[in-house]
């Protein structure tokens, strides 16, 4: 199956918008001072008399007799008896507490026009929580919901896993039971629709973030015929890229799929992908999807071939079943941008030079129709480089690679080329998952997944449909390849943010547009993502140990800007193999 994510040579990706993480999002409170005014109270001044009679002229006029038996009412105006003839100050008491009370009403005046409307906006709107303590990456969460949906039932806060018994609680969930939530950049915590062409894929469609809301407590997606930036159809595509992200988790979607179960063309996906790529934006992509490795070795190099170009043998002759539209060339993969042997001095998102560092894919649901048997069904994936001999994974049941749980699942017979190898199992899809069945419903699809911390194999991925698991890839069947001088591949440990997304490609499937019908729509009626029992919750974009928000901050061009659809060459960091 093609993959979502993409570089210029790998098959999903695309060019602009420009949008921002929520990381987590965090706030900052800005102080404004204000300046007080001192006021001198007015004091008497003396003043000197020429003489009684109001002359200067050195002569002195007959002062007027003092009328002293002439009392009239007021007198006491005029008299200076109880006067203190030393006193300049003319503040009482009674002047002090009629300012105190005019300061008071000003200061009243200013908390009710200006204080309390920027605290009541404060108070409804942002609310921030750390995901990790230890790192600036921070969620900006709406009406003080958290990371668990109020709207989330009780009776979906633990499940069981059906597989083995285990216990597992609730991380995070959204019902989308909010109307009318929009998802530009900056308006959701835990989404962003994007704004660009998928170019990575040949996509005939533009995503705009008008294409999608919430309405009757689902968020849908509406896949349009209508002109957009010169693509004849819009749709949309949401992420949770640099908000929410897990390490090892079972995420649960509950969907309706675009369209109808006999017509192709419509391609809706359920997927995730590591923090350090972002879907849609080319050069985040290069040399990091769809990796997911921690060797030093030519499982690391370009093009999967030893630093002189000469072999291993199998690299340079492939023959895997599309092999002949790659010139029989197993991998044209640029190599890793972050192995785990970079020279000193050079770039790295960290935690240290010792941990390579990737953007693997894992697909919940790519839904494509069966055109033969008129039903729906679903590539259930893990995209992965370095690659194996012809991309043959090891499938056996057997040897305990693989486990079919599902009667309607079976080996994806695709299994990659130059640019992916698809670990895949096909799943059939119910029909009453289209929203053009009559009487149809709401189906869960799921993933669970055990990282593979220890790098030797020990972790696994199984797939659900309808809360039944379908298929088990078992991290034995990824293991070292010696003819390609290439060691254990990793269930993924990076924290995998999630995408929702319709497309129209024929890279995917060639649509049958004389019968498809538009709008058609995806509708999400929840997300939900569990961990379990006993073990850390791994729940952040920026954990300690796969630490992504420097890296990011550091390269905000080509993570915001959807036309740099290459990384730097001249910024590519040499390895150990290479020569430092």
């Amino acid at each position: 199956m093609p993959a979502r994510s993409g570089a210029a040579y790998h098959r999903a990706d695309n060019p602009p918008s420009m949008t921002s993480s929520l990381p987590s999002v965090q706030t900052d409170s800005s102080s404004s001072s204000s300046s007080q005014k001192y006021y001198t109270m007015p004091q008497q001044q003396g003043y000197s008399q020429p003489g009684r009679g109001g002359y200067s002229n050195g002569r002195t006029a007959p002062a007027a007799p003092l009328l002293t038996d002439d009392d009239d009412e007021d007198d006491y105006l005029y008299s200076d008896k109880g006067l203190d003839k030393h006193s300049g100050s003319c503040i009482s008491v009674r002047g002090l507490l009629n300012v105190f009370t005019l300061i008071l009403l000003a200061m009243g005046l200013l908390a009710l026009f200006l204080g309390y409307p920027l605290v009541v906006v404060l108070s409804k709107v942002f609310d921030t929580i750390d995901i990790n303590p230890k790192s600036p990456q921070r969620l900006t969460t709406l009406n003080q919901r958290g990371l668990i949906d109020p709207d989330t039932p009780q009776a979906a806060m633990r499940r069981t896993s059906p597989v083995d018994g285990s216990a597992w609680h609730l991380v995070f969930s959204d019902e989308f039971e909010q109307e009318g939530r929009s998802f530009w950049p900056g308006d959701d915590p835990y989404w962003e629709a994007v704004d660009l062409w998928y170019w990575g894929t040949g996509d005939y469609e533009w995503y705009s973030p008008e294409a999608v809301n919430t309405t009757g407590g689902a968020l849908v997606i509406s896949v349009e015929e209508r002109e957009t930036n010169n693509k004849n159809f819009r749709s949309g595509m949401v992420q949770s890229w640099n908000k929410v992200c897990f390490q090892g988790a079972y995420y649960e979607i509950s969907a309706r799929l675009p369209g109808s179960h006999d017509i192709p063309g419509l391609w809706p996906g359920l997927w995730t992908q590591g923090n350090l790529g972002r879907p849609g934006y080319g050069a985040t992509n290069e040399g990091m999807w769809p990796y997911s490795y921690q060797g030093c070795d030519t499982g690391a190099l370009p093009n999967q071939t030893w630093v002189n170009g000469t072999g291993p043998p199998k690299a340079l002759d492939a023959r895997g079943l599309f092999s002949s539209g790659y010139n029989y060339e197993l991998s044209w993969l640029p190599g890793m941008r972050f192995t785990s042997c970079n020279c000193p001095g050079t770039e790295h998102p960290g935690p240290n030079r010792g941990v390579a560092r990737s953007a693997p894919e894992l697909d919940i649901l790519e839904a494509k129709i069966d055109v033969a048997g008129g039903h729906g069904e679903t590539s259930q994936s893990l995209q992965m480089a370095p690659f194996d001999v012809d991309y043959y994974y090891g499938n056996s049941t057997a040897r305990g690679d693989v486990r079919i749980w599902d009667a309607n699942t079976r080996l994806n017979d695709y299994k990659g080329g130059a640019i992916q190898e698809a670990v895949s199992a096909l799943s059939q899809v119910p029909d009453v998952a289209y929203e053009n069945t009559v009487g149809g419903r709401y189906v869960t699809f799921g993933v669970e997944y055990a990282p593979d911390w220890n790098e030797n194999g020990d972790a696994y991925v199984t797939w659900y449909m309808d809360g039944r698991p379908t298929w088990t890839l078992y991290g034995q069947a990824i293991g070292p390849v010696p003819e390609l001088d290439v060691s254990q591949r990793l269930v993924p440990t990076e924290p995998m943010f999630m995408i929702l997304n319709v497309a129209i490609s024929e890279s995917f499937q060639v649509p049958d547009f004389r019968r498809l019908e538009f709008p058609a729509h995806m509708y999400i009626d929840y997300v939900r993502v569990y961990q379990r029992d006993g073990q850390p919750d791994r729940v952040g974009c920026d954990p300690s140990n796969r630490p992504t928000y420097d890296y990011i901050e550091k390269n905000k061009d080509i993570y915001y800007n959807r036309n740099i659809t290459e990384f730097d060459k001249s910024k590519i960091p040499r390895n150990r193999l290479q020569g430092c």
